[in-house]
């Protein structure tokens, strides 16, 4: 945004049309987390509008391509287009009404401790390096999630079924989404977070850094 503001002035953008034809675009479906795990388009990305720093969000993980708004109606999509204008993305190429027939299984604090115990998954904490150095799952691995996608893309993920987690979901399933629209089987703990795994007495580590204090 501070390069935007050293270069050309760009005018007020034009009103989101609604389309009809995919072309090249990423799909980015703005809605609830649950409504996206309920059915969306395969391949799509999930970072919903409604949620904090959906602008911010969307473009940490979303690629350098046209985006193709799905939307519950055209309000939501009018709303999200205005908040990626405002973080500089306005490669829009329309906007289509959210669904589909791909669905995401999201996993629970309990399901969570019997596949972490099992070594059936591995558990990728996509919190901030602040927030994992606090309290953390012993045998998760750590990637925040605006990185996700490039390690996907570079094949850095998917030697086992990957399942998400932050603090109390939103970032947990923006993580999965973007994961399995690189390929990747992945699944959020959507309803909670490493806060609920604290709280039900879960065993936490902490981590020091050179320098702390």
């Amino acid at each position: 945004i501070v390069e935007m503001n050293r270069g050309p002035f760009l005018g007020a953008q034009p009103w989101l049309q609604h389309s009809h034809d995919d072309g090249d675009a990423v799909v980015l479906d703005v809605r609830p987390a649950r409504a996206f795990a309920a059915g969306h388009r395969p391949r799509a990305v999930n970072v919903p509008v409604s949620g904090s720093s959906f602008g911010t969000k969307s473009a940490f993980v979303l690629p350098e391509r046209p985006v193709l708004i799905h939307a519950t109606d055209e309000a939501e999509a009018q709303r999200a287009a205005r908040a990626l204008h405002a973080v500089g993305l306005f490669g829009l190429a329309g906007w289509q009404e959210a669904g589909g027939g791909e669905r995401v299984e999201p996993v629970s604090v309990d399901e969570l401790e019997r596949l972490l115990a099992a070594g059936e998954v591995e558990v990728l904490d996509v919190r901030e390096a602040d927030e994992r150095d606090a309290s953390f799952i012993p045998g998760t691995d750590h990637m925040p999630y605006r990185s996700v996608r490039q390690a996907a893309e570079n094949g850095l993920c998917g030697g086992r079924p990957i399942v998400t987690i932050c603090e109390s979901g939103p970032r947990a399933a923006v993580a999965a989404s973007v994961l399995k629209a690189a390929g990747v089987d992945a699944r959020p703990v959507l309803d909670g977070g490493i806060s609920d795994w604290r709280a039900r007495g879960g065993e936490v580590a902490s981590f020091r850094r050179c320098g702390g204090h």
